[in-house]
């Protein structure tokens, strides 16, 4: 049976309170009709109709499932109505976000919005610095880290964690540092990209804290630095998504952990002065929720 057709026969009977009548605005035959009506009934389990040679009248039953059935149909014409409007958002949109969320995060999250919606044009600008979005033309931005003051809206999608990992052939070479004071004694390896690379963060006693590292290696690439961590090359702090499926393979060893530094937040911001397209609107909303559930943990 097919259910919703039913219930658009139903509301023609009720509404006619004929099912000749019904049948001709649904452009069917009365036995059709009746079939469809009685189909329903007996997929209900109760009378909605009762009938004789001369007259159709609504049961009581009939009355209260009108109503609850007017108000399924509905849903189903929303429904309808957003996936049509899904189906058709057009549109580009150019949005910015450090490299250490497009390398891992974005790249998932984009790929579904654009099965969603196949008409929009993405440009994904990947970059380790702040932009500005209005002067660069941008329509969104990803932030990781606490925000200055701004005129920009801004969306909280989660938080980011780091981790501090070397390979276990690194440890059994040069020992485990018990504290991160002890990272001096250490090479670690410089993520140049990042404000003060040379001084990691810590929770000590309670409290943040940075100890100054050093080391022989440095690159502006996340990836690359987790590579040489990888190779015995030595000490490397990065976002924990970088590195867990490494400590679970056994290929790196999460250290310090009793004083990882607090996670940091990551923002969806775009300006709070521009109109937003029905596109980029889809997109924000999208982004929040998907990176809510996916980078939260993190």
């Amino acid at each position: 049976m097919d259910l919703l057709k039913s219930i658009q026969v139903f509301q023609q009977v009720a509404k006619h309170q004929s099912f000749s009548r019904a049948a001709d605005e649904l452009n069917l035959v009365p036995s059709a009709v009746s079939r469809q009506i009685s189909e329903l009934e007996k997929w209900l389990d109760i009378r909605l109709i009762n009938r004789t040679t001369r007259t159709l009248n609504l049961t009581d039953d009939g009355h209260a499932y009108l109503a609850k059935m007017a108000s399924i149909m509905t849903q189903v014409e929303d429904l309808k109505s957003t996936a049509q409007q899904s189906q058709h958002l057009t549109g580009s949109i150019k949005l910015t976000a450090p490299m250490m969320m497009g390398q891992y995060v974005l790249p998932n999250a984009l790929a579904e919005f654009k099965r969603q919606h196949p008409h929009i044009q993405l440009s994904l600008s990947l970059v380790n610095r702040k932009v500005d979005l209005i002067e660069e033309g941008f329509d969104l931005a990803l932030r990781v880290g606490h925000l200055a003051d701004s005129s920009m809206i801004a969306r909280s999608i989660g938080q980011m964690q780091f981790k501090t990992v070397a390979s276990s052939g690194y440890l059994a070479l040069r020992g485990i540092p018990n504290h991160p004071k002890q990272l001096s004694e250490h090479n670690c390896l410089i993520h140049s990209a990042i404000t003060t690379p040379r001084k990691w963060t810590y929770q000590i006693e309670g409290k943040p804290q940075t100890v100054k590292v050093n080391g022989d290696t440095e690159s502006n690439d996340s990836l690359c630095l987790k590579a040489f961590s990888v190779a015995d090359q030595g000490i490397t702090q990065l976002p924990s998504f970088y590195v867990d499926k490494d400590i679970a393979n056994h290929n790196l060893v999460d250290i310090l952990s009793n004083f990882a530094p607090a996670p940091l937040p990551i923002n969806l911001l775009y300006p709070s002065q521009r109109l937003i397209s029905p596109a980029i609107k889809a997109l924000i909303e999208f982004l929040v929720d998907f990176l809510r559930l996916h980078a939260a943990s993190h």
